[in-house]
């Protein structure tokens, strides 16, 4: 029996039934699907797609409703680049789809199966970046079968050797025109936004990758709390977060003020005092001296600072 009743809510399914969050799952890959072979597609016409049709087979809700789901994923290869701008490194397939603007997830797990430019094209660059490794023009790390190579580096060299010309490639060529020590400390203000940006994706809460991206967020948000106020204890913390978040993301199934309290107390569990006292960072309790300071170099801080950037290597933190 549907969640969905024609006769008593003409205008909006509920939300939190398995219906609806099935057809989300089936649309969102649909649409990953069309990044998989390279596509560029006007957002507009996504329902008209023919990815999405097949996906929307037997599905009985209204246009308009239909309409509304896709809203979200409008901009969805911002969301893929999000999720691999964030890695340490990537294998020399993820960057060959990304110089194209494929997506190298669902590449992988589903391969193109269409002879097209977008194909052609990342094999070109495949096989160049291959070239440049064994030449040593290209530094990458070997593991197992695949090579790994840092973004910057590759981008750069991507970018100089002519393999960035794609339109989808424009957030590479940016990352090659970065000056990759020239990283700015965020504000606490910034750290609050980004948080709760990814707190607000509520369609990706499923999706691994993006629920990992939150938590990295999150933790960067915890650590600037703590740093501008020493006093606060991990539950502190943890209050002051979930009150950031507005009523309807308060109301995100997977994100309850539970959630955000466990997810602090296993960055607490990473981050263990070098003194080797087991003392947590978020649960540290400062001397009265230490107390009438914030100044990230105050001893206070320098004994954590080479432990969080060991634990958490994409946080820019203060000198």
């Amino acid at each position: 029996m549907s969640d969905y009743d024609f006769e008593t809510s003409k205008e909006f399914p509920n939300v939190d039934s398995a219906e609806y969050r099935n057809t989300e799952r089936r649309v969102r890959k649909a649409v990953r699907l069309l990044l998989k072979e390279g596509h560029p597609f006007e957002p507009s016409m996504l329902l008209q797609r023919q990815e999405v049709i097949y996906a929307l087979q037997g599905v009985l809700f209204p246009d308009p409703i239909l309409r509304t789901m896709i809203v979200p994923w409008m901009d969805c290869r911002d969301f893929i680049w999000e999720e691999y701008a964030e890695k340490r490194l990537w294998t020399v397939d993820e960057a060959a789809s990304l110089s194209v603007g494929m997506d190298p997830f669902m590449f992988q797990f589903e391969p193109g199966q269409y002879n097209n430019d977008w194909r052609e094209e990342r094999e070109r660059g495949f096989i160049k970046t291959r070239e440049a490794i064994l030449l040593k023009e290209l530094t990458a790390v070997p593991e197992g079968n695949s090579y790994y190579v840092e973004p910057y580096e590759f981008c750069y060299w991507a970018d100089g050797a002519g393999l960035l010309k794609s339109a989808l490639a424009g957030p590479l060529r940016e990352l090659a025109l970065e000056d990759r020590r020239s990283g700015r400390v965020p504000t606490l203000e910034e750290a609050e936004e980004r948080f709760v940006t990814y707190a607000q994706q509520r369609l990706l809460t499923d999706d691994l990758s993006q629920a990992e991206s939150r938590r990295r967020a999150l933790y960067e948000y915890a650590i600037f709390i703590k740093i501008d106020n020493p006093k606060f204890k991990r539950e502190d913390i943890a209050r002051r977060v979930f009150q950031t978040l507005s009523e309807d993301c308060q109301k995100i199934r997977g994100l309850t003020f539970n959630t955000i309290r466990n997810d602090l107390y296993m960055l607490d569990q990473r981050l263990i005092s070098p003194s080797g006292q087991n003392l947590e960072f978020l649960n540290s309790v400062l001397s009265d001296t230490e107390l009438m300071s914030t100044d990230p170099t105050h001893p206070w801080w320098n004994q954590w600072r080479p432990v969080i950037e060991k634990e958490l290597p994409w946080l820019v933190l203060p000198e």
